[in-house]
């Protein structure tokens, strides 16, 4: 995944906005994983997204596409993924921290 962070507090000074352009290579995904206490706002700029969630990340799941909006509460195990095997995903990351807070939950 290839993150350009935008708005920050080390970019700009921001106390409580965090905002990333995040591209995923055909395939790519996360680990299973949560931001904290931030929730997560996800616009679908390209390609095709998949989301799985649940107390494991991955019992329940969906897909989303260019010009979707994805919420993630703050604390949900989830992993997000490229559903494409050909072409990227680009998405818009907005979340009510100042930080790009990942806690994994896998030893992967």
């Amino acid at each position: 995944m290839l993150r350009a962070v935008a708005i920050s507090r080390d970019t700009v000074g921001s106390r409580g906005l965090y905002s990333s352009m995040v591209t995923t290579a055909p395939g790519g995904r996360t680990r299973v994983h949560h931001h904290g206490p931030c929730e997560t706002s996800i616009y679908i700029l390209s390609g095709r997204a998949r989301f799985t969630w649940g107390p494991n990340g991955v019992e329940e799941a969906m897909e989303a596409e260019p010009g979707d909006v994805v919420y993630i509460a703050a604390e949900e195990v989830h992993v997000e993924e490229n559903a494409s095997t050909t072409d990227d995903l680009v998405v818009l990351v907005t979340r009510n921290c100042a930080e790009g807070v990942n806690v994994y939950r896998d030893d992967s």
